[in-house]
């Protein structure tokens, strides 16, 4: 007789806080497009919103991640072969090539990436666990050299894509794993050390807006207003900035409701996607944006719980990994509304406006509720 196997328990509160982000999308997504010229972005993300749920469903039902990781260097190979594919038939937009049109949905394979690398990452760190103790940076080299050459290629590519911000997020996700696995801190210093004189190369002989936006950061920045007061930058791309900041400060404590909201009349060009945050500072103040905050903190501390209690480095990383992922991308571009951060591109995860990151992010939180998930055979 075949024995099945269902799912008893799973953490409730992931899905739950998941499901209350997702509404908050939905409805500033409304409430930005209502004032505008069309419907559209709405209807379009609403449409989003029902293919994202489905793809939550498939990662906590249909995925068996203990047979899908021995794919993990399958989906490597695939996810190369598509940012490749960006490079040669992807448009421009904003001076970036960052998505590849498949029957006339954008996809952008970077996102999809991130998890990739977090799965393999996972994995081979599982693998070779007997090998942790002595991964000096030399022996590092040698027996955990996959975690090397496959991070370089897959970001490469996306520098390619100018998708920098990214890169930083992922390679600081990827860094906690090797911190979680405990990898020798001789090793991680000497990556962190590279990768840093790496990044600061590529802001100083890449293109110019990078440069551009770390002149903004420094006229603008939070963290050191009383240095650059009186400071007189020539920068002509600070608009965004300068605007969200206006509509962060003009929230106060409770908000000026979102019938009095003037950033979304276009005074803020891209609310609904990179500064969406500072939308709902503005109508719903300090308070409802601590709200939206807490829940992305809890999130992530219940992705930590969740994961830590399972048996075996390849669920506890991947779980802290999926977690960490969502967490930093949520606090860059919060930073980045506040101006504690320098302005990246970065969406607001299930807020902002979005088909991809929508989508590849509820797959995130479908495999952390897989990961949280005890079953049983019946």
């Amino acid at each position: 007789m075949k024995s099945n196997v269902y799912i008893i328990q799973y953490d409730r509160y992931i899905l739950i806080l998941y499901m209350i982000l997702m509404v908050i999308g939905l409805y500033m997504q409304l409430n930005i497009s209502s004032i505008r010229a069309n419907m559209s972005f709405f209807y379009r993300q609403f449409i989003w919103f029902g293919l994202s749920i489905f793809s939550l469903w498939f990662a906590f039902k249909v995925v068996n991640l203990q047979k899908v990781r021995k794919f993990s260097l399958l989906f490597i190979i695939f996810t190369i072969i598509l940012l490749i594919s960006v490079l040669i038939f992807g448009e421009s937009v904003k001076g970036a090539v960052r998505s590849i049109s498949i029957w006339k949905i954008n996809i952008q394979p970077s996102l999809i990436a991130r998890i990739v690398l977090i799965i393999y990452f996972a994995h081979i760190l599982d693998k070779r666990q007997t090998l942790i103790d002595n991964s000096n940076p030399k022996s590092f080299i040698k027996n955990f050299n996959a975690l090397i050459v496959i991070p370089l290629i897959l970001f490469l590519l996306i520098l390619i894509e100018k998708h920098f911000s990214l890169l930083i997020i992922s390679g600081l996700t990827l860094i906690s794993l090797l911190f979680l696995a405990k990898i020798k801190y001789s090793t991680i210093f000497l990556i962190i050390g590279i990768l840093f004189i790496m990044g600061i190369l590529v802001i100083k002989l890449g293109p110019t807006y990078r440069s551009e936006r770390m002149k903004i950061y420094s006229k603008y920045s939070l963290l050191n207003k009383n240095k650059n007061e009186g400071t007189k930058y020539k920068v002509t791309g600070d608009y965004q900035v300068k605007e969200s900041l206006i509509s962060l400060s003009s929230g106060k404590l409770f908000g000026v409701t979102p019938k009095k909201g003037t950033g979304k009349h276009y005074f803020l060009p891209e609310a609904k996607t990179d500064y969406i945050f500072s939308i709902i500072g503005e109508e719903f103040g300090f308070i409802g944006s601590l709200i939206v905050l807490a829940i992305y903190c809890y999130l992530f501390a219940r992705s930590i719980i969740s994961s830590n209690v399972k048996e075996g480095l390849f669920l506890k990383l991947a779980g802290f990994g999926l977690g960490m992922n969502i967490f930093f991308n949520a606090m860059v571009n919060i930073g980045v509304s506040m101006a504690a951060l320098p302005s990246t591109g970065v969406t607001l995860p299930f807020i902002s406006y979005g088909g991809t990151s929508l989508v590849v992010n509820s797959f995130s939180i479908g495999l952390l509720l897989n990961i949280s998930a005890k079953r049983q055979k019946i």
